[in-house]
């Protein structure tokens, strides 16, 4: 998460969707004042590297009554700034396809272990788990609160567009990862998993129109 006073913004940060790599791009347009939270530590090493402003004001924001975390949701943001501030704020964060989306937090869990089967990872609690807890990151109430949502699938040009709807100096610099090569998310599923995927999933796969 980062709350830029300076920059007029709060960008919130959900899972498996480049988040560190936003927020790597945005700090490097920053100010002192700015609240800023830690990344993993390879991806503090990337901001370093692309002249970011590092990790600042997050041990103990005000209202908050803890430190604030990478992927604090909008309701946390909420209570650290008031209703009048984040009024004031260009809120956005990111989604991604679901189905596309589980098969990389698969990948994500059992990349030092075995992995189970698929299917049986579907239907378990850790994905029930991933979609609420992505499903309220930008919610108020059970409402999408946010200004924009970003498409995973079209990242650097939608953070375009946010940069010159904020007029941020320069352009985004997304830092480049090495992608891991691996079949299309279609044949990982079976009617069932991708029913449930459908199902756990269906406020997000409605509003950005998500298809399998």
């Amino acid at each position: 998460m980062i709350s830029s006073h300076e920059r007029g913004f709060v960008f919130v940060a959900t899972r498996m969707t480049a988040a560190p790599a936003v927020e790597i791009a945005l700090s490097r347009v920053c100010g002192p004042d700015d609240v800023i939270t830690p990344l993993p530590e390879r991806d503090e090493v990337l901001r370093r590297a692309a002249g970011g402003r590092g990790p600042q004001h997050f041990l103990d924001p005000p209202h908050l009554g803890r430190r604030a975390a990478l992927h604090m949701p909008l309701s946390a943001v909420h209570r650290m700034l008031g209703p009048d501030e984040l009024e004031r704020r260009f809120c956005f964060a990111v989604d991604r396809n679901p189905w596309d989306a589980v098969v990389a937090l698969y990948h994500r869990r059992y990349r030092d272990t075995e992995p189970e089967d698929f299917a049986e990872y579907v239907a378990s609690d850790a994905v029930v788990a991933f979609a609420a807890r992505n499903h309220r990151a930008y919610r108020l109430r059970g409402r999408v609160a946010v200004d924009r949502v970003l498409r995973y699938e079209s990242l650097a040009a939608d953070l375009a567009d946010v940069w010159r709807h904020l007029d941020l100096p320069g352009t985004p610099e997304l830092p480049r990862v090495a992608e891991r090569t691996r079949p299309s998310y279609r044949s990982y599923y079976d009617q069932a998993s991708r029913d449930r995927v459908a199902e756990l999933f269906a406020d997000p796969i409605r509003e950005l129109g998500y298809s399998f």
